[in-house]
């Protein structure tokens, strides 16, 4: 069975759904009980229920806020990089054109890693110096 994508709730179910459509083993958050769970405990749990899941998440700053808690358990973290208004995608579409142009690295991501997918790629995941443009 293919690597399970765990989409975070900062993500539009939508994500999920379609990477099902196209032969993909993945689920929401909500869809596995845990909706409204708390980083922590949520890093727990999907530990517990598939150690070599990828969280699919658009929270550019957990991997800073629980960096113990991911170097601990392991946890494979694909981050969505933020939406940059003076790229060509409107917000609603940004997300989901890079995890759906991306899904394959995202399977085959190391156990371990936290990487940051663009529309160009993704790169290992570190904090920002500069925040990306207002609209």
């Amino acid at each position: 069975m293919p690597r399970l994508l765990v989409v975070d709730e900062s993500l539009s179910t939508r994500i999920a759904a379609d990477l099902n459509h196209r032969g993909r083993n993945a689920k929401t958050v909500a869809g596995l009980g845990l909706k409204g769970w708390k980083d922590p405990r949520l890093l727990e749990r999907l530990h517990e229920i598939d150690p070599d899941c990828v969280l699919v998440s658009g929270d550019d700053l957990m991997p800073a806020a629980h960096a113990t808690e991911l170097a601990r358990l392991r946890t494979t973290v694909a981050i969505v990089q933020p939406w940059d208004p003076t790229r060509p995608l409107p917000e609603p579409k940004w997300e989901h054109e890079i995890v759906q142009r991306w899904v394959q690295a995202i399977e085959a991501q190391k156990p371990g890693t936290i990487l940051r997918y663009a529309l160009d790629g993704g790169r290992r995941w570190k904090v920002r110096k500069r925040p990306l443009p207002i609209p």
